[in-house]
């Protein structure tokens, strides 16, 4: 597929990454792309039927309609499958979640050249509404056409050090302390820094989500973010909630 084509899509932030990706994964599939998830960092695995371990495991998936995910198993998976106790015991206290990582190279560029979209998990944020990244995050490929920026409106009136993953950085990043309630322009100020959620954006596309809008106060707290990044040319905002993330997710691209 030509690259201009192919829309490779890095989600970043906290607060309901991975729902937004798998959310737009099903949206894409619907129009009848043919769709990958993947990350660049670490994701949980999904359920064996959608995962693919090659090209043609994941044309197979394509054919019957499904998305494809793809991802090497994390070491601990591996341990555990071997029967190493201490991987047995550390993913029993974890409640036996599974984790992938980034494909092999190789696999990941036969797959680029036949997908029509790719989503990728960029960041990790340890389930914390939002954060502010360090050097070496997140990681975008250089294919990478679309950056989606989410953040979930629960971190709104709390304490910064309960809601922000890396919160010494966000201390330093906000001028503020530990126990600042966080506000719409704290989050505005994430959103919109190349120090903050834009960092390796450059050129590529960027759009905001405004994730976990499930109440009237939430809504009306997002507008105000919303009407803040407007002001620094971040047009591209969606409010999304339960009910409505389908919807709104379709605007960005339609």
């Amino acid at each position: 597929m030509a690259e201009r084509e192919r829309r490779v899509i890095s989600l970043v932030g906290g607060g309901g990454k991975t729902t937004t990706m798998y959310a737009l994964a099903e949206i894409f599939r619907e129009e009848g792309k043919k769709v990958i998830v993947t990350t660049s960092t670490h994701l949980q695995a999904p359920p064996e039927e959608i995962r693919a371990w090659d090209i043609e495991e994941v044309r197979s998936l394509w054919k019957s309609d499904q998305i494809a995910v793809i991802g090497t198993d994390c070491e601990s998976n591996k341990n555990l499958a071997a029967g190493d106790q201490a991987a047995v015991n550390q993913m029993e206290n974890k409640k036996s979640v599974k984790k992938m990582r980034m494909p092999d190279g190789s696999f990941l560029q036969e797959v680029l050249q036949e997908a029509e979209v790719v989503l990728i998990e960029a960041d990790g944020a340890k389930h914390l509404p939002c954060k502010v990244p360090i050097e070496k995050e997140p990681v975008i490929i250089p294919e990478c056409t679309d950056v989606i920026a989410v953040v979930g409106m629960d971190a709104l009136g709390k304490p910064l050090e309960e809601v922000c993953f890396r919160k010494d950085l966000a201390v330093q990043f906000l001028n503020t302390s530990y126990k600042h309630l966080m506000a719409e322009e704290d989050i505005a100020k994430i959103l919109s820094s190349v120090q903050g959620a834009r960092k390796g954006v450059e050129d590529r596309k960027y759009c905001v989500v405004l994730n976990k809008c499930d109440d009237e106060i939430r809504k009306e707290r997002a507008e105000k973010i919303r009407s803040l990044l407007k002001e620094k040319s971040i047009e591209n905002v969606m409010i999304t909630s339960c009910e409505n993330r389908q919807n709104e997710l379709k605007k960005y691209f339609w």
